[in-house]
């Protein structure tokens, strides 16, 4: 199907897309002003316990290593930088609307989404794109918003996330072919209504589709190479990852042995 037939369709289907919620959505409108410093973010965020707890859990993680640990959300904020902390906010308040959904398949989803950004911003540092690597941990992070969508429509299919790795792809194909959806359209139709960057959207909606990615422009298409390496190093090797080897490598430089590498050193 035509990928803007496939967007539409999923509307058409009756997917509910998340409102942002108002903690997210001051945040994202401080981050917006080019004066803005991490004194105007953390107060836009500072009635918001949540957020602010999601972006010091993040500053102090390892991959981030911090050479002391921020004590306040601006202190964390001065970290993360503007990127990074929207990132952390974005999925924070997604992640909070899955009140009512099944725990455990939502708890599997955002801590491998997680494990992916991690892993995506250490690749990307690995790589000629390092100036993509804040952008990449966005698209990462956010990259499976679109099972949660889905989830809420057919809450019965949760099952299939009660799993870790490999699995976890495969339930997200499944997923798809039980509700007749697409859950990167879905991603795709979140990122694009709650503002993220084109090349964030345009990533997430190829993310499972190499010939997709190959045809965008030079950032989202690197995102989305970027998206499939860090699954690669979370899941090890897989179907999803046998198309995408071949341009990663082309363009991004990074062989089977260099991923190997970035991967022995970030665990």
């Amino acid at each position: 199907m035509n990928q803007d037939l496939l967007v539409e369709a999923v509307l058409a289907s009756g997917v509910v897309l998340p409102a942002p919620g108002p903690g997210f959505l001051r945040l994202q409108a401080a981050a917006a002003d080019e004066n803005a410093g991490p004194r105007e973010l953390a107060a836009a965020v500072s009635q918001d316990p949540a957020i602010t707890g999601a972006l010091l859990r993040v500053a102090n993680s390892p991959v981030f290593r911090p050479r002391s640990a921020p004590r306040s959300a601006q202190e964390a904020i001065t970290m993360l930088g503007r990127t990074r902390t929207l990132a952390t906010a974005a999925s924070t308040a997604l992640r909070n609307q899955g009140s009512g959904l099944d725990d455990k398949a939502i708890e599997a989803l955002w801590a491998a989404s997680a494990r992916a950004a991690d892993l995506t911003y250490a690749v990307c540092r690995a790589t000629p794109f390092k100036g993509l690597a804040d952008t990449a941990y966005l698209a990462a992070l956010m990259q499976d918003a679109g099972i949660a969508v889905l989830l809420r429509r057919a809450p019965e299919h949760a099952v299939l996330f009660h799993c870790t790795g490999c699995a976890l792809e495969a339930g997200a194909r499944a997923l798809d072919v039980l509700t007749g959806s697409d859950h990167t359209a879905a991603g795709f139709l979140v990122a694009r209504n709650w503002k993220l960057p084109v090349e964030v959207c345009e990533a997430i909606r190829a993310h499972h589709e190499p010939a997709m990615a190959l045809r965008l422009g030079d950032s989202a298409r690197r995102i989305a190479l970027l998206l499939a390496t860090g699954r690669r190093l979370r899941d090890g090797l897989s179907p999803d990852w046998t198309d995408w080897a071949e341009p990663v490598e082309a363009e991004l430089g990074l062989t089977e042995a260099a991923l190997d590498q970035i991967s022995a050193d970030e665990h």
